[in-house]
């Protein structure tokens, strides 16, 4: 049996940096196509806490993680009436400079939503796949339905728009979020985790340094 410390070195000064950073290097993993996940989590008044994994979109100009959803869905409601969220990435293969294979969990911590003006998810919309744009005029989400009833819905949907352009549902939204810490946790076999963390000041700069874990 073995046992060391893992120790994250030669981080950049800003947390997006670092992000795109460890994006990058977990990517190399899949030449095919890479697709990372995100957790979100939310507060509920009749659940209290719930989270969902969803796919991660990409950064605002601002640099801000954000979240495609629609009026309609719970989590809406949620970022809606209480807008503090956290956001988990988790990466289990991403290789380090010396080829040794890592796992590294990235987390939002104390972070608001802020919804996005509608005029910037126009561009969003066109990226969507048909899927996901047919999802958004015949699903409504959380309902008890027919199987067979929204088939028929979404064959009849696909037909009649087929060669057309979709438009932009009025449900259609994505909110931003604005974290008060970014936490990175990197951890190898048979190692004790190190993380690093950033810690928003009040003059709008990040502080980091290594936290326990």
């Amino acid at each position: 049996m073995t046992s060391s410390l893992a120790k994250i070195e030669d981080f950049p000064s800003d947390p997006v940096e670092f992000f795109k950073e460890i994006l990058q290097e977990a990517a190399k993993g899949h030449p095919d196509g890479f697709m990372q996940e995100m957790n979100l989590a939310t507060v509920d008044e009749e659940f209290g806490v719930l989270n969902r994994t969803v796919l991660y979109r990409g950064l605002t100009q601002d640099n801000c993680v954000f979240y495609i959803t629609h009026r309609y869905v719970r989590n809406f409601k949620n970022l809606q009436a209480n807008p503090k969220a956290c956001i988990t990435f988790y990466m289990p293969d991403v290789k380090d400079k010396a080829g040794i294979q890592n796992s590294w969990q990235v987390r939002l911590i104390g972070a608001t939503a802020v919804e996005l003006p509608q005029s910037e998810t126009d561009a969003l919309w066109a990226k969507e796949n048909l899927a996901a744009q047919i999802r958004g005029h015949i699903c409504p989400c959380g309902e008890p339905i027919n199987y067979d009833d929204l088939k028929a819905r979404h064959d009849q949907f696909l037909e009649d728009h087929r060669g057309k352009p979709i438009e932009k549902p009025a449900s259609y939204t994505a909110w931003k979020f604005q974290p008060q810490r970014w936490d990175f946790l990197k951890v190898g076999l048979d190692q004790i985790a190190d993380r690093v963390q950033y810690r928003l000041q009040k003059d709008g700069k990040w502080e980091s340094m290594h936290v326990s874990t």
